[in-house]
């Protein structure tokens, strides 16, 4: 019960911490997309790395709504 509590407080903070600096955060967000984008374009095997990026944009959104 204790940890439960604990786990939903420190998500309950850092949104609140994220949510406070959206415009920051969509900043350094478009900044760090575009340069691996650019990376991306530049090295060999684009497919592997769009498919690694992928999953860790379904492990952070798995990891909201559910």
């Amino acid at each position: 019960m204790m940890t439960t509590i604990l786990a939903l407080l420190i998500l309950t903070a850092t949104t609140l911490l994220v949510l406070g600096n959206l415009r920051m955060v969509a900043h350094d967000t478009y900044e760090a997309l575009s340069s691996a984008a650019s990376r991306i374009r530049q090295s060999g095997n684009p497919r592997a790395k769009l498919a690694f990026a992928a999953l860790w944009v379904l492990i952070f959104a798995l990891s909201y709504l559910l």
